[in-house]
């Protein structure tokens, strides 16, 4: 009897291993679990008129933050907008100005096709060209 019972124990326990899971599947699901917890947190601060630009320039690579915190600009921009109409003087002032810079955009568009140049309007062009007309 040179066998002992602790060697036997030990024997079986070293045969007893218990398999390791797949590091990149691990990592996939905790990459999966950072995105969404992001997309939560970039949903929450997005409509934050202040906060709304952490989300946009921290989060750029999570889709859901990205759209969340572009309909939050969008949002905040209406909301500066809406504040500057409030006041009276300025309001009267931002649309004069306005009203001159589209009369000045509208005389040069009328030159430049006189000249048969296609000249891109820079604030102008690009919402032409994502109209679906």
């Amino acid at each position: 009897m040179t066998d002992s019972f602790f060697k036997k124990d030990d024997e079986e326990v070293a045969q007893a291993k218990i398999p390791a899971l797949d590091e990149s599947e691990e990592e996939k699901a905790k990459e999966a679990d950072l995105l969404k917890d992001q997309g939560m947190i970039a949903s929450i601060l997005s409509y934050i008129p202040f906060l709304c630009l952490i989300p946009l320039l921290q989060m750029r690579e999570n889709p859901e933050a990205r759209f969340h915190s572009k309909q939050g600009l969008l949002l905040f921009l209406i909301e500066i907008m809406a504040g500057i109409f409030l006041i009276p003087g300025l309001s009267s002032t931002i649309w004069k100005t306005i009203l001159i810079l589209a009369l000045g955009a509208a005389a040069a568009g009328i030159v430049f096709g006189i000249q048969g140049k296609s000249y891109r309007l820079p604030l102008i062009s690009d919402i032409a060209d994502k109209m679906k007309i």
